[in-house]
């Protein structure tokens, strides 16, 4: 019985092998363009699943943790100002054990299965893309979901747009390998996974397609292959999304404005202020990983714990800060917050986003950039009005334009902010002072971003260096990088002991073969001449010409040197000789692929 159960078993494994090997001759028959933007199709409608699963997971687990043991909820839309102290007050001293004990659940859970689904999720899909070809193990997605669920739901100061872009990427990653399809194919369906992932879990299906695409880079580069992939992706998963939970804004802002040019000097200060907040965040961020959690000495499974105790301290006295905040944001877009406590609530929340995050706990960046902009541009606004009502005269607007200004500049993903703050708030009515604001903020912190992982420009990405490499040798000819110096040539009638001494002597790897012309009818190399020294009698009986490779493969002085390089490829040699097209057996140099390399060094460094 074992041995048919086996049988049948290999049988069926060769089944799925044949139906995944005619699956992919099938795919890659079809043009690139249309290959991606079905595959992507497809990735979307897995990636509005995952945001779907995440966020009844994630529900469920802010019951049966924060709320069921604190009593703690977020105010809803329109909640009374005199009901918010009730909201606020939280002397449970389960506040100090829950998020002590999901940080401890996700520890476990994430250096024991997939290490790498540790901190905000986005870094990891950047990693993928820029040094991984694309891979992401198949593992990831579904701990990053249960371990972010649990860190979220316990308390833990954390969004959702680092798990769910780990999720959509990841997908995008199994379903490109299945296929298998090229790197390229793989990276781009990893960054279509990511944007529909976050254009459905915050509403925002155009953002989403423009953040993936955008946040590798911190220069203002997007990788432009991937902008429609990501673009149908997100429509899909927002549609997918929707039909279980209802569409529309993220956050109500009610009437907001903006009075030109009058208002454009306060949003200029603004963004100084989103920048220098922006520069504490990151700082205290990584600080407290590199400077506390790294340097303790004990178990990486422990630290989210200790994170999360800290985080329970702070909670205690201000529980706002906890989950998203999302509720805490809507109640600032309404004016029912003082200026003074959402400038602290912005304080707090990036101690406690360190706490969580850097810690090793798991989750994204997004959603508590979106509360500490939106609490910063409160506090902002409503002190500006107290100051100079002549100049603000609507402190509420500062709070969406916080929202999007300040991840612009910590993230380096202006244009994507911009959008995304527009989608979530069903509004665009402020869209220039949040232009104004995300351009100061991303200017000003040029050198500083919450993504450790991003590359500076499609230039330095290890994804692109083979394709700018490409692109330069096939502008660069021959006789730009050759290196004048004496050839040695070989007579085809040199004896064999001769042969021996004078390859000896010289320097070189490889020697042309010429008649008494001079005229080149072949090549040797040291390895040809080490395949038959041992041989009998053999400096008697062989010459030269008799060694040597005859139907030599030939540069033209006037080629590039890509098409060198692909020569010397194509019969896996290292260097060969040069000529000129109107004399092509005669001999004017030899360029090796270490001459290729070191001008193509010493040209794009100067």
């Amino acid at each position: 019985m074992a041995e048919l159960l086996a049988g049948i078993g290999k049988r069926s494994n060769r089944f799925v092998e044949k139906a995944r090997d005619g699956a992919h001759s099938l795919i890659a028959r079809w043009p690139s363009p249309f290959r991606l933007m079905l595959l992507s199709f497809a990735v979307g409608i897995v990636a509005g699943l995952g945001a779907i699963l995440f966020d009844s997971l994630l529900g469920l687990a802010l019951g049966a943790f924060l709320k069921a043991f604190t009593g703690y909820s977020e105010p809803l839309k329109g909640a009374p100002p005199s009901s918010l102290p009730g909201f606020a007050s939280l002397r449970s001293f389960w506040i100090f054990l829950i998020p002590a004990l999901g940080g401890l659940v996700s520890g476990i859970i994430v250096y024991s299965v997939a290490p790498e689904a540790e901190g905000h999720g986005t870094d990891a899909m950047i990693e993928s893309f820029h040094q991984r070809g694309g891979h992401i193990r198949k593992r990831v997605p579904l701990v990053k979901i249960v371990a972010s669920a649990v860190t979220i739901g316990s308390g833990g100061s954390a969004g959702k747009e680092g798990p769910i872009a780990q999720i959509g990427s990841g997908f995008g990653s199994v379903f490109a390998s299945a296929l298998k399809l090229k790197p390229r194919e793989r990276r781009i369906l990893v960054l279509a996974g990511a944007a529909g992932g976050i254009g459905a879990i915050f509403q925002a299906p155009l953002g989403a397609a423009l953040f993936a695409p955008e946040v590798l880079y911190r220069e203002t580069e997007f990788e432009y292959d991937a902008i429609l992939p990501c673009v149908v992706s997100s429509i899909i998963a927002y549609a997918v999304y929707t039909q279980f939970y209802k569409g529309g804004a993220l956050f109500f802002p009610g009437s907001v404005d903006f009075a030109l040019p009058k208002e454009l000097l306060p949003y200029a200060l603004f963004g100084v202020v989103c920048a220098l907040a922006g520069s504490l965040y990151v700082r205290t961020f990584y600080g407290m990983r590199d400077r506390f959690f790294k340097p303790l000495r004990i178990h990486k499974m422990l630290k989210p714990a200790l994170g999360g105790v800290m985080l329970g301290a702070i909670a205690y006295f201000s529980p706002q800060i906890t989950d998203g905040g999302y509720g805490w944001v809507q109640m600032a877009l309404e004016g029912k917050l003082l200026w003074w406590g959402m400038l602290l609530l912005a304080l707090l929340k990036i101690l406690a986003t360190s706490c969580t995050i850097s810690s090793g706990g798991s989750g994204g960046v997004f959603g508590p950039s979106v509360f500490i902009g939106a609490m910063l541009g409160g506090a902002f606004g409503y002190l500006g009005q107290k100051i100079a009502p002549g100049w603000v005269l609507n402190p509420n607007s500062f709070v969406l334009v916080g929202m999007g200004g300040f991840f612009a500049g910590v993230a380096k993903v202006p244009i994507a902010s911009i959008i995304m703050a527009c989608e979530m708030s069903a509004s665009y009515t402020l869209l220039v002072p949040l232009m104004l604001v995300s351009s100061i903020s991303y200017l000003l912190l040029r050198r500083t971003s919450l993504y450790e992982k991003q590359q500076v420009s499609r230039l330095a990405s290890p994804a692109h260096i083979t394709e700018f490499a490409r692109g330069m040798l096939g502008k660069i000819s021959v006789h730009e990088a050759v290196h004048p110096h004496p050839i040695t040539l070989i007579p085809e009638s040199m004896p064999f002991d001769e042969l021996v001494r004078t390859v000896t002597r010289s320097g070189e790897s490889h020697f042309p073969v010429v008649d008494r012309e001079g005229r080149m009818t072949g090549i040797l190399s040291i390895n040809d001449v080490r395949a038959v020294l041992f041989e009998n009698t053999v400096d008697r009986l062989i010459v030269a010409g008799d060694v040597a490779t005859p139907n030599v493969v030939r540069v033209s002085w006037n080629d590039t040197l890509q098409e060198a390089l692909d020569k010397m490829a194509r019969i896996n040699v290292d260097e060969l000789p040069v000529v000129r097209d109107e004399k092509s057996d005669e001999i004017v140099a030899m360029i090796s692929k270490r001459d290729i390399v070191n001008y193509y060094y010493a040209r794009s460094s100067a």
